[in-house]
């Protein structure tokens, strides 16, 4: 009995999917594109250096703590 119930619930969802695809309107196609580019929604090139030194702070942070951990620990 399983098995036909499996069978009768894939044939269902089956043919619900077929009528939700073919359903679906094909309207006037894709919007036309835009020629300009979007502008860059946050400038990296005038923040980058600031980027990188606190890279360097956060690593420094790091290796500062990690030596001192395991300075208390010996």
């Amino acid at each position: 009995m399983r098995p036909q119930i499996v069978t009768i619930l894939v044939v269902i969802l089956t043919m619900f999917n077929a009528i939700t695809a073919y359903g679906q309107d094909l309207g006037s196609g894709p919007p036309a594109p835009n020629r300009t580019p979007p502008p860059p929604e946050l400038p990296l090139d005038t923040s980058i250096y600031v980027l990188i030194a606190l890279g360097l702070i956060y690593g420094i942070y790091i290796s500062y703590k990690k030596s001192r951990a395991k300075r208390k620990a010996h």
